[in-house]
This record gives structure tokens, sequence and C-alpha cells, in this order.
């Protein structure tokens, strides 16, 4: 590597950890959402899509409006195949770690209201610029909790493996509160040894500097078995829980999503224990 491209190297690594909001917030801190939200309309999209290739979630290169359009059309064949035939006329729908609302967009035109979350105010601002639509409310998990149980599905792809085990579990209690009983829970997920995708365990074993580094800096990519996600989500109000591999499900060519899992669930009658909240 050359000395300009590791300078080059090492500013973009100092601009993505200022644009974190704590950890796995990658575009949490608050300059995000204000150089985003307070952009010239003309220019508004190509600040977000700029924000948005910041964090490691989103983007595979650096051909920002070639990951726009393969976000969207990723997205909408999840919705097309996955989400979308389960909807009832009048459905309101939960997206958890809707990132850029890639695919609360593709679902809402089906849907009568779609609560799209997450926990980055930097990401919701770029949301809201991309796939803002008018039936899509763009929040945080602590927003959602006002819904009250409301919901007919909540679905969260992409997210549960990057999420350490208590915040997963407060999560899936979130999304128990906040569907109606009989509701359906649509969660994505990834198992061990898939693309290389190491246990929690594993992770927090490794002592190498390296390890360690990834785990306090990184992306976190954590692989959970079909019976341990069934076990978390019974824990938290569910019942009628299966698990499948996606690739059996959809053909999604441009995005890694299909070589891993999807469960679902329904939202038991019994009440939802109590979890610490999430912001």
């Amino acid at each position: 590597m050359t000395t300009s491209s590791l300078v080059r190297a090492a500013a973009e690594g100092l601009i993505n950890r200022a644009a974190e909001g704590g950890s796995q917030n990658f575009l949490g801190a608050r300059w995000v959402e204000w150089a985003v939200a307070s952009a010239p309309r003309s220019a508004r999209k190509r600040v977000a899509l700029r924000a948005l290739s910041l964090s490691p979630h989103y983007f595979y290169d650096r051909d920002l409006a070639g990951e726009d359009a393969r976000n969207r059309r990723s997205r909408q064949i999840l919705a097309s195949e996955l989400i979308i035939p389960l909807l009832m006329p009048g459905a309101r729908v939960v997206d958890y770690g809707c990132g850029p609302g890639y695919l609360a967009a593709a679902v809402a035109p089906h849907a009568e209201h779609v609560d799209a979350v997450d926990i980055s105010r930097g990401t919701l601002a770029c949301a809201r610029v991309l796939n803002g639509l008018p039936n899509i409310s763009y929040q945080t998990p602590g927003q959602l909790r006002a819904l009250g149980g409301a919901a007919d599905l909540a679905y969260s792809f992409a997210v549960a493996q990057h999420l350490r085990t208590d915040v997963l579990l407060s999560v899936i209690t979130l999304l128990a509160q906040s569907l109606r009983p009989g509701g359906t829970l649509l969660l994505h997920f990834a198992a061990p040894g898939e693309l290389g995708y190491r246990t929690e365990s594993q992770w927090l074993s490794d002592g190498s500097l390296r390890g360690r580094a990834t785990l306090r800096y990184g992306l976190n990519c954590f692989g959970r078995s079909g019976a341990e996600m069934t076990s978390l989500v019974r824990q938290c109000g569910f019942s009628e829980v299966a698990t499948e591999p996606l690739s059996s499900l959809a053909a999604v060519s441009e995005d890694d999503i299909s070589d891993q899992h999807l469960l679902t669930a329904r939202r038991a009658d019994a009440l939802v224990p109590e979890i610490p909240a999430i912001t």
C-alpha cells in the first residue's frame, strides 16, 4: 500500500470513528443527522449517500449510486417474496433496524403504516431523505414504545447478528410488546460458520489484539443456531416458532442475506416481561 493510500485510509478511519454515536451506532453522532438534514435540497440525496458510506453496514463499494440501486433492488425482492404476502388490508408494520429505509419503502405501499426503527439518528436522517413516504414514521426504539401493541407484523433483517445476546433479548421483547396477540414476527439471522461467522462466546474468548479491537470498534457479526434463536424468542413471549434457510424462500443474488436464515413466530397471548428501555 502506498503512503497516499495509507493516509487516505487513516483519514477515512478517523471520519468513521467521528460519525459513531456509541457501540454499534455507526452514524449516531449528532453532526451526521445535522449535516444530512441541513444540506441544500438539491444536494441532500448525495449527502445522505455519502454519510451512509461511512458505516460498515450498507454499501459494498464506492459507487454510491450503484449501491443505492442495489439496496433498492434487493429489499424489493425481500419485501415481495417474504413480507407483502403476509399483509392484510390495513396492516400496521414494524421494521426494526430499518437502516436507510429501503425495505420500509418497499413494504409501505402495501401497508396502512410502517413504524421504521433504528438506533442511529444519522441513519434515520438518511432514510427520510432517500426513502421518505407519508405512511412511514422513522423513529428511535424509545419512540416505538408508544405504539402499545398495535402492530400486525414486525420484521428485522440484517440486525440480529450484530447484537450481543442481552441487547437482542431487549429488541425481541420490544417487538413482542409492539405486536398485537397473534401478530407475526420475521427475524433474519446468521448461523455459526456461515460466511465465517463465529459465536458470541468465540469472539469474547478471542484474546488477540485484532479480535479485541474488532469486537470493540468493528461491526459485530455473531452466528447463532436455529435452536438458540428459537429459545430467545420463546423467552420473549412468542410461540409457533420455526426457522428455515432464506435460500429456499427468496433469491437475492446481490446480497449475502440469502445465504442465511429466517425465523417466523407468533406473538403469544401472555404478557411480555418488562425490559430495560432501548434508546
